[in-house]
């Protein structure tokens, strides 16, 4: 090759190149506007829910038996028999157990003899006391003898209280062979089999527990219990009659149950390490479908929040300090809102302050607006969510 020919193939390199370059600035320069910025984003944007809306407060806590009952045996003795069956539904005064009677029937037919003897020494008291006055009316005997007669009566008659005493006592023990149901409810299995001795108090022979209507205890923080105090939730709450307002109950573990109750007690004072109060909820479970000891969350109506304003909870962000939202404003500049939030309503978030209801805010597209610059915005109508239980 040439010398020319080198020198022309180098100037065409040269030339392809600088071409190149030049398209890529073209293209580069076309991503933006004739003002040298970029075009502005496309988001999509939409005006708050403005609603009331019932205001509900939630809570965690345990539920509970409204009345459970430790069967134990009230005297020593052989259990001679078990007459139901585990897990069955029983009802009050129904018989559970039987402890071998016999030695407690003895002790009644022991009482009665006594009784018996009792009666015959107060018949002859008496009699020995009649002839005694007759006597002394005819100075026959002293006074002394006439005063005899009549501490012999009443000895008589102190004797017989006792022994009466003891014969009701003997006949409680007899009736305490037989261990009934203290409660309706339901029965859990025999923890001592046919055959074995008890013990009086201490013998734990099955229990039961009562499960057509539960309860659930929870704490409130001090902040809650001044809103209930203003308005004015615990003068609904009839402690003695086991009335008050609505609550309604769920099931972390069965999101879609829902279950109606009411809040019937409160306590007295602030737990001293806690600061918080404890509240009571009565639980309708006439079908059964909830069991003692379930996690469960409650929830209370505070009061209605009218002309609420309500926003996406996926529109509001979250900085090192505080929760905002972005704005379009009349001239389709986005803007930086911050905002206070309130209760979380299904997927849409009560704003207490900061957001007016005709503003217009991002729904879609945040992560490209950029605040202080312009946006491309579409205006849609957003839908109204149903709270989360």
């Amino acid at each position: 090759m040439s010398k020319t020919s080198s020198n022309h193939t180098s100037i065409f390199t040269l030339g392809a190149l600088a071409l190149g370059s030049a398209l890529l600035m073209s293209g580069c320069s076309g991503e933006k506007n004739s003002a040298g910025q970029r075009p502005a984003p496309e988001v999509i944007v939409a005006k708050p829910i403005v609603k009331t809306v019932e205001i509900w407060n939630r809570y965690s806590g345990d539920l509970a038996p409204i009345e459970a009952v430790d069967v134990r045996a009230r005297v020593n003795g052989y259990l001679e028999s078990v007459n139901f069956t585990e897990g069955q539904k029983v009802e009050e005064g129904d018989l559970l157990f039987v402890i071998d009677p016999r030695p407690y029937q003895a002790l009644v037919d022991s009482a009665k003899s006594t009784v018996k003897d009792v009666e015959a020494r107060i018949s002859l008291a008496k009699s020995n006391l009649s002839r005694a006055k007759e006597l002394h009316a005819a100075n026959a005997i002293s006074k002394e003898v006439l005063d005899t007669r009549q501490s012999e009566l009443l000895s008589a008659e102190a004797a017989m209280m006792h022994a009466q005493a003891q014969l009701r006592e003997a006949e409680l023990n007899l009736g305490f062979t037989q261990v009934r149901a203290p409660i309706s409810g339901m029965v859990s299995e025999r923890l001592v089999d046919r055959g074995n001795l008890v013990n009086a108090n201490t013998t734990l022979l099955t229990t039961i527990v009562r499960r057509d209507t539960l309860q659930i205890h929870f704490d409130i923080p001090e902040r809650d219990m001044i809103s209930f105090i203003k308005n004015g939730l615990f003068e609904r709450v009839d402690q003695q009659n086991r009335k008050g307002p609505p609550v309604e109950v769920t099931i972390p573990q069965d999101p879609g149950s829902l279950h109606k109750g009411e809040l019937t007690y409160f306590d007295n004072r602030l737990g001293k390490d806690t600061a918080s109060l404890t509240l009571r909820a009565d639980i309708d479970n006439a079908d059964g479908k909830l069991m003692p000891g379930q996690n469960a969350r409650v929830r209370i109506r505070m009061a209605d929040h009218k002309d609420a304003v309500l926003v996406p909870e996926t529109a509001v962000g979250t900085d090192l300090v505080d929760r905002y939202v972005r704005v379009v404003d009349k001239d389709n500049v986005v803007r930086y809102r911050k905002v206070n939030v309130g209760q979380l309503l299904g997927k849409l978030r009560v704003i207490d302050s900061g957001l007016a209801p005709d503003e217009r805010i991002i729904v879609v597209g945040m992560q490209k607006a950029t605040f202080d610059r312009p946006a491309k915005p579409t205006e849609k109508t957003l839908e109204e969510d149903k709270p989360a239980q």
